[in-house]
């Protein structure tokens, strides 16, 4: 709801410019432009969405050389993915992208065309190839218009999305864990270090590493990753929990905190075995 009451005010402001050229040409609607695109406005405002869609396409067939008929496109794209139809709106933004490269506006269709995807994030329990396009489409944004207010934004929804892929990771390695197979579960999990490095799985995933390792007989490796743990999340729970696991090994105080910076360890130095 909150996205629908923030989203909605910024496109009537965006869009509510002066409409006073009209063109009209013979094409069997006796309605011209500007009263197409006004009566599409009116059925956005009334959050009568399908109608305003249709009005919006038939500007765009009727009168495709007018300078609304991009912002029509536009408009309609918008409609779609407030009334939830995502994949319609996805297809609109990337026709009005294509056609409009130089457009003012392209920064906000690439933004809504990346969160009619971030909309559908699934459990992490699914498939994430909706997750992927969202990163794909906001890193497009960043990329092509870094100083653009939907690339603060789009940064914002990155962090959440990475955040999700690496929970996704996590959880399959675990159950890999659970199940007795932990060079499979090892490997998932350095893959949440190496991949989602800013993500907040990273102590998790280093606490199950040790526990792996440990459950392997590596005291050596378990102790490296501790230490690496206990200098970098100190105030997280997973240090208490990893500490019980090498507590009892002679060589403990071995290693050195400045050497584990994880800021400046590269994925190579967790590959211990």
């Amino acid at each position: 709801m909150l996205r629908r009451i923030l989203v909605f005010p910024l496109l009537v402001i965006m869009f509510s410019c002066s409409l006073t050229s009209e063109t009209k040409i013979n094409t069997g609607s006796n309605k011209s432009d500007v009263t197409l695109y006004k009566e599409g406005m009116r059925y956005l405002k009334a959050k009568d969405f399908e109608n305003a869609v249709e009005v919006f396409t038939e500007l765009e067939i009727v009168h495709p050389y007018s300078s609304l008929s991009s912002k029509s496109q536009l408009m309609a794209g918008f409609a779609q993915y407030m009334s939830n139809e995502y994949e319609e709106a996805i297809l609109t933004l990337t026709k009005f992208i294509e056609l409009n490269p130089d457009h003012e506006s392209i920064p906000y269709a690439l933004y809504l065309k990346a969160y009619s995807y971030y909309e559908r994030m699934p459990a992490v329990n699914f498939d994430q190839r909706t997750s992927e396009k969202a990163i794909e489409e906001f890193r497009e944004l960043i990329n092509k218009f870094p100083k653009s207010r939907y690339a603060k934004k789009s940064i914002i929804h990155l962090n959440t999305l990475n955040n999700h892929l690496a929970a996704r990771e996590v959880e399959i390695a675990k159950f890999y864990q659970s199940q007795g197979f932990y060079l499979a579960g090892i490997k998932r999990y350095k893959k949440v270090i190496s991949e989602f490095k800013k993500s907040t799985h990273i102590p998790e995933a280093i606490f199950r590493l040790i526990e792996c390792y440990t459950s392997l007989g590596l005291s050596k490796q378990a102790i490296y990753l501790y230490k690496i743990l206990e200098f970098n999340f100190k105030k997280t729970e997973w240090v208490k929990e990893a500490k019980s696991l090498v507590l009892k090994n002679a060589n403990f105080v071995k290693f050195k905190k400045k050497e584990l910076d994880i800021k400046n360890l590269n994925i190579e130095d967790f590959d211990l075995m």
